[in-house]
């Protein structure tokens, strides 16, 4: 006959089940991320909002890296926003509109006098993010000779102000981004070896909107409402050939380039209650009816046998927008030859206004001589 289990033996495997459950109760609750303006639910941005939970309550020096246009600062704010310095100053650095001549002034500081206009004494950017978080945009711009200085400021916490005999003190948290290849720059000089892996701690690399289009229809739904909202206008519906044409759009400027057009989208529709393709500038339409006309060409070189072998031809209205926006994109290129980039002669040969004239070399990307 088995022996009951001793007191003993009871007690301790009481002890141990009071123990997981206190462990288990103590546990926190998963991060909810404040998202800011970060929309879209495509698994490439998933991805990069798990770093932005792992990284954000830390310390860590966080380098984002993406194409001109991917959202690099918004993460950068989201990476503060969700970190243990939210409560402190989120200072915001432009490293590529420094100027190169003021740029140990502006981020170390100075004392008065230091240099020749130092009329007063300045508190540098860096000491201005003391407690909180310094985000350095462009941070492939700064300037080499001031990437020696900054370094020493990351590993021991102090800086001295130009013109100063003292160091003071700033405990900031930093996060930078670069649309260029820092990897590639320390290997022609340009940018130091040891800021570069200093800086990269960790990365988030975000992914240009070309390969993530599933975020493409929840970004625009998102912005039409914000500046149907700005603007007082009630809210648009859509077509479902509009979203498509969007698909059909690579995205060059990104995110960015997206928000512009569909602000420009609400000023061109105006009143109407409903955003169809025509209300996408040319430029956008034409790539999706060039991909049509792709696909119809070939379809008919290569048709299938049978009773729907018929091929599917874009709408009449498509194929005469994209001729006349090639049509008009070879003239103008051949206009500013002739003219060797001359405006005014531009305009007397071809009988169009200034304002015109310009309108279209922008919108075509057509550049003077």
């Amino acid at each position: 006959m088995e022996k009951p289990p001793s007191t003993d033996g009871l007690t301790l495997q009481l002890a141990r089940l009071l123990q997981y459950r206190k462990e288990k109760s103590d546990k926190k609750p998963g991060i909810i991320l404040k998202r800011e303006e970060i929309i879209g639910s495509s698994p490439q941005l998933e991805a990069c909002l798990e770093l932005v939970a792992q990284t954000a309550n830390s310390d860590l020096s966080v380098l984002i890296t993406g194409e001109t246009g991917t959202g690099k600062e918004i993460f950068a704010t989201a990476i503060h926003k969700n970190s243990h310095r939210a409560d402190k100053r989120y200072v915001v650095v432009d490293c590529a509109s420094l100027p190169e001549t003021l740029v140990g002034s502006m981020l170390f500081g100075h004392k008065k006098g230091a240099f020749t206009g130092a009329e007063k004494a300045r508190v540098g950017l860096i000491k201005e993010a003391d407690g909180g978080t310094l985000f350095l945009d462009e941070v492939g711009e700064l300037p080499l000779a001031v990437q020696k200085d900054f370094l020493r400021v990351l590993q021991v916490n102090r800086l001295r102000p130009l013109g100063s005999d003292k160091e003071i003190e700033s405990n900031f948290r930093l996060v930078s981004a670069t649309n260029r290849d820092l990897k590639e720059m320390v290997q022609s000089g340009q940018f130091r070896k040891d800021l570069f892996f200093r800086l990269r701690s960790a990365t988030i690399a975000l992914p240009p909107l070309r390969i993530r289009p599933k975020d493409i229809k929840d970004l625009a739904v998102h912005y039409v409402a914000k500046f149907c909202d700005r603007y007082e206008v009630e809210t648009k519906g859509f077509s479902s050939d509009f979203f498509e044409t969007l698909a059909s759009y690579d995205w060059p400027g990104n995110v960015r380039e997206l928000i512009h057009t569909v602000e420009r989208v609400l000023a061109t529709a105006r009143l109407e209650p409903t955003l169809f393709p025509r209300h996408l500038p040319t430029h956008i339409r034409v790539q999706k009816a060039r991909a049509l006309a792709g696909k119809t060409q070939t379809a008919v070189e290569k048709p299938k046998l049978g009773a729907l072998s018929v091929p599917i031809l874009p709408p009449l209205q498509e194929v005469r927008e994209a001729a006349l926006a090639k049509t008009e994109e070879r003239y103008l290129q051949d206009l500013m030859q002739i003219t060797g980039g001359t405006i005014k002669e531009a305009c007397r040969i071809s009988g169009i206004s200034r304002s015109r004239l310009y309108h279209l070399l922008q919108k075509y990307e057509v550049g003077r001589l």
